[in-house]
């Protein structure tokens, strides 16, 4: 018997005498699919995983919120970078995805900022990365700016 048969031969008999299932990755493509990009716009992560069918929609394993497939060529940003998410926020909900530049190389490239998306979308409308309709209600709210406590400048009675 050679050394792999007989490794799986003894771990089969361990599975069967303790009655557990082998363990299995979760969200893990069939072969020959590729794992996406999902981001969450809340709390500003991505996470790769085996693309969604339409009605199935992934949740955020860190906030429970829901993510957005983005395409296989999304870099996320740094969390604290807030214009860059809205910028892509702005982006998913205008209809564009993330895709690779290989196969449109005389396509217009993504905005660098947030201020330039607006512009951006109104001059490609035909882009070869839109390819799902606006969804107004993901635009990106305004982001409020919160102050720390200010230090106490030492005058005033006691």
């Amino acid at each position: 018997m050679a050394k792999g048969e007989e490794k799986r031969t003894r771990k089969a008999l361990r599975l069967a005498a303790d009655g557990r299932k082998p363990l299995r990755r979760r969200d893990r493509p069939p072969p020959g699919q590729y794992l996406t990009a999902h981001a969450c716009f809340v709390c500003r992560k991505s996470f790769k995983m085996a693309p969604r069918t339409e009605g199935n929609v992934a949740a955020c394993p860190n906030c429970g919120n829901r993510l957005y497939e983005m395409g296989r060529s999304f870099k996320a940003q740094k969390r604290r970078d807030e214009d860059q998410w809205r910028k892509v926020q702005a982006l998913y909900a205008s209809g564009f995805r993330f895709f690779s530049y290989r196969r449109f190389p005389g396509c217009a490239p993504l905005p660098e900022t947030y201020a330039e998306v607006k512009d951006f979308v109104k001059s490609n409308p035909n882009h070869p990365f839109r390819v799902a309709p606006s969804k107004e209600a993901l635009n990106p709210m305004p982001v409020k700016r919160v102050r720390g406590p200010r230090a106490h400048s030492g005058g005033g009675t006691r």
